[in-house]
């Protein structure tokens, strides 16, 4: 059974992976996507909230 820092650190990782592949889907669109824009704030956030 995982601990609640390790499940913790699991969300953080998977966390930080969907924000790489969003950068990386942001970087390749001419036109920005408004909804990849806020979901890559929203990843951060999370991010940062875990972190805390």
């Amino acid at each position: 059974m995982m601990t609640n820092y390790e499940k913790i650190h699991t969300a953080r990782r998977d966390l930080e992976k969907l924000r790489a592949e969003l950068i990386a889907s942001l970087n390749t669109q001419k036109d920005r996507d408004p909804d990849l824009l806020i979901l890559h704030e929203r990843v951060s956030k999370a991010i940062n909230a875990l972190s805390a």
